[in-house]
C-alpha cells in the first residue's frame, strides 16, 4: 500500500504582513525604550556635572572669601608691616597690602588683565595668609635681619609673597631664595618678578621673632568668569601670590555668570545691615559677608528638553530671570538645549566677625 504525502504549506501573504507589522510594533517598543533611556542617561549625566561644577566653584570662592584680610597670629587690629618695594614693577596696594582683604567689581574686572573676561558679571579680588608654608624657623631672627634660618629646606619657591607673624606683629616681604634653600631671605630686588623687597637696612621687621612665628604663604587673587580650555565660559583665578607677573588658571568649567553681594556692617555690631552691590560699597573695611551666586550649565547639549529660565535674587531682593538671550551657551552649536542651575551661599567673613 503506498503512504501517502502530507501536503507541504507556506506562509500566506497575510501570515507574512502580520508577521512583519508585530516585528515593526516590537522594534518599534525596543527604539522607544532604548531613546528614552539614552535622554534619561544624558539628562542625568548633565545634572550630575552641573551639580559638580556648582559645588566646586562655591568651595574654590567660600574658602577665599572666608578667609580675607586673614593675618596669621596678629590680632586683627594689628598693622600688617609691608616691606615690599612700592616703587618695585607692578607694585600695588589693592594686591599686597593685607589691611581690607577684600575689593570687588560690579559688571566690571578691576582693570585687570583678565583672560576672556565674560562682559556683566562681577570679579572680587581676596588676600589673605593662606597657608602655612610648613617650615620651622632655626633660632632667633633679629629685627635688622636680612635672612630668616631654618630647619629645613623652605619649599617656598622664590618670588612667593610670606607672611610671618607671632602674637606680637606681622611682617609681609617677597622671598628671594631658592625653595632648596634653609632659610628665606627678603633681599632688595623689583624685579624677577616685581615688587620685589625695600632694603633691609632701611626697612627692620616690625620686632625681633623667636623660633616660634608662623610663617604663612600669602594669596592675592581676582575671581572671575572668563573663557575656559573648551571654549565654555569658566570660573577663573588670576594668582598675585608668586609677585606682579600673576599666573591665570582655569578652575571650574561651565560657569557662565558670577554675581555678588555685598554685607556690609554700617552700626559696627559685627551684623550685616544691608547687603549691596560692589560699586554702592563705601568702605570695604566694612564688609563682613558676601552673598555668591553662580550660574553654572551643563557641558553638553540635548540634556534638557528646552532651554531654561534661570532664576535668582539681586542684592535689593529682587528676582531676576535669565534666558538664552543673557546666556547663549544655553544651546549648543546644533541649538539643543543645555541644563543650567544657580547656586547661591552667603559667606562669613571670619577676621571681619566678633
Amino acid at each position: 500500500m503506498q503512504a501517502s504525502r502530507s501536503s507541504q504549506r507556506g506562509l500566506t501573504i497575510v501570515e507574512l504582513m502580520i508577521g512583519l507589522l508585530l516585528g515593526v510594533l516590537l522594534l518599534g517598543g525596543v527604539l522607544q525604550i532604548y531613546l528614552s533611556s539614552s535622554q534619561t542617561y544624558r539628562s542625568t549625566e548633565g545634572l550630575s556635572r552641573v551639580q559638580e561644577s556648582g559645588r566646586f566653584a562655591i568651595d574654590f570662592l567660600t574658602t577665599d572669601l572666608r578667609q580675607a584680610g586673614y593675618k596669621g597670629s596678629c590680632s586683627r587690629d594689628t598693622e600688617v608691616k609691608n616691606h615690599l618695594n612700592e616703587a618695585g614693577v607692578g607694585y600695588s596696594a589693592d594686591l599686597f597690602e593685607l589691611g581690607d582683604g577684600i575689593r570687588g567689581w560690579n559688571s566690571g574686572n578691576g582693570g585687570y588683565a583678565l583672560t576672556g573676561y565674560r562682559a556683566g558679571t562681577d570679579s572680587v579680588l581676596v588676600k589673605h595668609a593662606a597657608t602655612l608654608a610648613g617650615v620651622t624657623a632655626s633660632g632667633n631672627t633679629p629685627a635688622n635681619a636680612n635672612t630668616i634660618n631654618l630647619t629645613a629646606a623652605s619649599g617656598v619657591n622664590a618670588g612667593q609673597i610670606v607672611l610671618v607673624s607671632d602674637s606680637e606683629g606681622c611682617d609681609v616681604f617677597q622671598n628671594r631664595n631658592n625653595a632648596n634653600a634653609n632659610s628665606l631671605t627678603r633681599g632688595a630686588s623689583n624685579n624677577n618678578p616685581g615688587p620685589g623687597n625695600k632694603s633691609p637696612a632701611s626697612s627692620d621687621f616690625s620686632h625681633a621673632y623667636g623660633e616660634g612665628m608662623d610663617i604663612h604663604l600669602v594669596r592675592s587673587a581676582v575671581y572671575y568668569v572668563g573663557t575656559g580650555a573648551s571654549g565654555l565660559p569658566a570660573l577663573r583665578r588670576l594668582t598675585f601670590d608668586a609677585g606682579s607677573a600673576g599666573v591665570n588658571e582655569e578652575l571650574v568649567d561651565g560657569i557662565v555668570d558670577l554675581q555678588i553681594c555685598y554685607g556690609i556692617d554700617t552700626s559696627q555690631d559685627g551684623d550685616a545691615d544691608d547687603y549691596v552691590v560692589a560699586d554702592a560699597v563705601g568702605d570695604w573695611n566694612e564688609v563682613v559677608a558676601a552673598r555668591v551666586s553662580v550660574v553654572a550649565i551643563s557641558p553638553t547639549g540635548g540634556t534638557a528638553t528646552e532651554s531654561p529660565t534661570i532664576q535668582f535674587a539681586d542684592c535689593d531682593g529682587a528676582v531676576l530671570a535669565r534666558t538664552q538671550v543673557n546666556y547663549p551657551e544655553l544651546l549648543d552649536a546644533q541649538g539643543r538645549p543645555r541644563l543650567a542651575q544657580v547656586f547661591t551661599s552667603t559667606i562669613g567673613l571670619r577676621n571681619r566677625l566678633p
